[in-house]
């Protein structure tokens, strides 16, 4: 595993990527909800990212301290999350939305570049909610915006 390859190139050649795309999204469509068939907008779905980005923090910093349970982790039902953090976006304005998406990105970055050992737990998390979340959502935000 090459933590320092997945930081600098993946992680970091997706994320502007996504940023990118998110760029395209005229302002007054950012709160449109018609990027899903489940009434996402552009700003839920920075939101979404952000939410696992926060988490992915979370578990490394569990990972770090000795204190990560994979039977916790393995529970979650991801539907359900993604569903509340879709009821919570909704209750925020655009600005917050995306101070939070880069807080957590960087908070998960730096979670990942300071491991003193990457476990497979740390690369999974750090991988599946960074740069190939930012790859599905940078197709459908493409799709989207035609």
């Amino acid at each position: 595993m090459d933590a320092a390859r997945l930081l600098a190139e993946e992680e970091e050649e997706e994320w502007r990527r996504l940023q990118a795309v998110f760029a395209r999204v005229p302002q007054e469509r950012f709160e449109e909800p018609t990027l899903t068939s489940d009434g996402w907008s552009p700003k839920d779905a920075m939101f979404h990212v952000g939410g696992w980005l926060a988490d992915c923090a979370r578990v490394l910093d569990e990972i770090r301290e000795g204190t990560f349970d994979r039977s916790v982790d393995d529970a979650l039902v991801i539907a359900d999350v993604n569903h509340a953090w879709f009821l919570l976006s909704r209750t925020m304005d655009a600005d917050t939305v995306r101070a939070g998406c880069e807080a957590s990105r960087l908070r998960a970055r730096e979670g990942f570049a300071t491991l003193q050992e990457v476990t497979s737990d740390a690369w999974e998390w750090f991988e599946e909610s960074g740069p190939l979340h930012y790859a599905k959502h940078v197709n459908d935000l493409e799709a989207w915006l035609g």
